[in-house]
């Protein structure tokens, strides 16, 4: 067996192995005994199936493997031995002559390496990272208890139209009838074009061009309860609305069992308490925005300190064959800069993480899950999930192996973000 490489250039190199018959050749009959002994075919006892039968039906699929094998291994031998550290796998060099596996004994295979850049950036105090951090205004609190008061209000039947209400329809044409359609008049962009169905009550009708109404086809398909590419046989745009039902959104009122409902019974029972539960909140919103936009700033500046140059062409060919062609070369192109962007950040984390003995646990997981499932409960306005609830949700998140990679990431990230923030000066931008 014979190794030689050649620079492509300081970011690649080209290894290549040739392999003659005697560094597989035993490795082959003892992989076609192998088959032999566990063969059965008719007419043969087993494992007395001639070797000539052996050969014939397995001898080529026996030789590629066992060259693979032979080449995989002496080439991580190699790259081991030579300190060769790379990105990514080798990629089968395009050079490549085709192997003739039917009559050639002596093969030669060449491999494209990515090699790793050196990632070496210190993390110590004359590193110097913004953090902006946002203060809690009274525009801000009252803001959020407007959003609350919304998102817990309800909708009441009314007895008259007003602009911004949602009418239940019947739409009318000459013969044709279109039941139960909804209209809400706060999708109507201009004032003039409701004020028709302002002040009406249940059974009046109003004349109206459902084009005036919506200009754009997909609302006017909704309306009609048809697909988009079934208005064409509405030639005439113009139809008669006969109400059947008035209903009005009203926010929920600011009382004790709004404060009951959102932190559990008898938790707050002032305005002053529930002011300050809700300043607590947008304390907690705004240092979830201050640490995340912190981390983008990591990101930027370390990447940037780190200047690492990569081998791009071979990364996407490398990015097309890893994804079995999943993705176009085209499509590669497109993301292309967003991904080196992210792969960059990838090799710095990874340099820091190594060098500063950084490790992620169970636990660290644990605490990410705990986070993400605090806060979607919240977004459905539980703010009072019990623990023992939030811990039982996380534990789920891990046990699905796709959610436990995104939380390994992300605790891998925050970890690393924790670490830099410790250690650097951080200038604080209010």
């Amino acid at each position: 067996m014979n190794i030689s490489k050649k620079q492509i250039d300081d970011l690649s190199l080209q290894v290549t192995v040739a392999v003659q018959e005697s560094d597989y050749s035993e490795k082959v009959k003892k992989a076609l005994n192998d088959i032999r002994r566990k063969l059965e075919i008719k007419g043969f006892r087993k494992g007395m199936v001639p070797v000539g039968i052996v050969q014939k039906m397995y001898g080529r699929s026996t030789l590629l493997e066992q060259v693979n094998t032979v080449v995989s291994q002496a080439l991580g031998d190699y790259m081991e031995k030579e300190g060769i550290h790379i990105i990514g796998e080798p990629l089968a060099s395009e050079e490549q002559a085709k192997a003739d596996w039917d009559n050639d004994v002596d093969f030669s295979f060449s491999f494209d390496l990515m090699l790793a850049p050196k990632v070496d950036i210190p993390i110590d105090s004359n590193l110097h990272i913004t953090y902006k951090k946002k203060s809690v205004q009274d525009k801000d609190i009252e803001e959020y208890i407007s959003g609350l008061l919304n998102q817990h209000g309800t909708m009441k039947v009314v007895e008259k139209v007003e602009k911004e209400d949602f009418l239940k329809v019947d739409l009318k044409q000459g013969d044709l009838l279109i039941s139960d359609s909804y209209l809400h008049l706060k999708t109507v962009a201009k004032l003039k074009d409701k004020k028709a169905f302002i002040g009406k009550a249940v059974e009046d009708e109003v004349e109206a061009d459902i084009t005036v109404l919506f200009p754009k086809e997909v609302d006017r398909a909704v309306l009609l309860q048809v697909k988009q590419e079934e208005l064409e046989r509405f030639a005439d745009p113009v139809f008669t609305f006969v109400i059947k039902e008035i209903k009005r959104f009203e926010p929920a009122q600011e009382n004790q069992d709004l404060y009951d409902k959102l932190y559990g019974p008898g938790n707050v029972t002032t305005r002053e308490a529930f002011v300050e539960k809700v300043r607590e909140q947008i304390e907690r919103n705004n240092e979830g925005e201050s640490n995340y936009l912190f981390g983008q700033e990591v990101k930027k500046v370390l990447s940037e300190k780190a200047a690492i140059r990569l081998p791009e062409n071979l990364l996407k060919r490398w990015l097309y064959e890893a994804n079995d062609g999943k993705f176009t070369m085209e499509q590669i192109e497109k993301d292309f800069p967003v991904f080196l962007e992210d792969f960059r950040w990838q090799l710095v984390r990874e340099s820091i993480m190594k060098k500063a003995g950084i490790k992620v646990e169970k636990d660290d997981m644990v605490q990410v899950a705990l986070v993400m499932a605090r806060y979607q409960f919240a977004m459905y306005g539980l703010n009072n999930v019990p623990d023992e609830h939030l811990l039982k949700y996380a534990e789920s998140m891990l046990a699905n192996e796709k959610e436990a990679r995104n939380l390994y990431e992300r605790a891998e990230e925050n970890k690393v973000i924790s670490y830099i923030r410790e250690n650097v000066t951080v200038d604080i931008k209010e």
